[in-house]
């Protein structure tokens, strides 16, 4: 799908294109927040429902606790806030290029998968009104 290449393709410019040496303190705090929002999601998901493409597998169940009572998609926010800290080290205009694509691209592939999460479960336009979508309460 080209959601996943358009993702993977920004997500491997920013990670080899980062410059380690100007990561600083809100970098690295960055990326500590999005590995343990990514840890705790992938923890609570569980994984028979991880897929990188938008689609829900024969037994797909809706997962509505731990972090996902606040967030409905915080394996994006984890990339997001990653990518960001990537960007934030790399000055030059096709870094932040790369990153507005990314998250615009993850917009539309949230979008998508919550269009097939609505047909498929009910409960899940309440579930949509209580949480953010990549941040709590947004």
């Amino acid at each position: 799908m080209i959601y996943v290449v358009i993702q993977f393709s920004c997500i491997v410019y920013l990670i080899f294109n980062t410059q380690p040496d100007q990561l600083n303190w809100l970098e690295y705090f960055l990326l500590s927040i999005a590995g343990f929002i990514g840890s705790i999601a992938v923890i609570n998901m569980k994984f028979s429902n991880l897929t990188i493409t938008p689609t829900l597998k024969n037994n797909h169940q809706l997962r509505t606790h731990g972090i996902y009572q606040f967030i409905r998609h915080p394996m994006y926010t984890s990339v997001l806030l990653s990518c960001l800290a990537f960007t934030l080290s790399n000055p030059h205009w096709m870094a932040q290029l790369m990153m507005l694509i990314l998250l615009i691209n993850l917009i539309l592939k949230s979008n998508f998968e919550e269009k097939l999460l609505l047909k498929h479960f009910k409960e899940y336009s309440e579930y949509r009104q209580k949480t953010g979508l990549f941040l709590p309460f947004l």
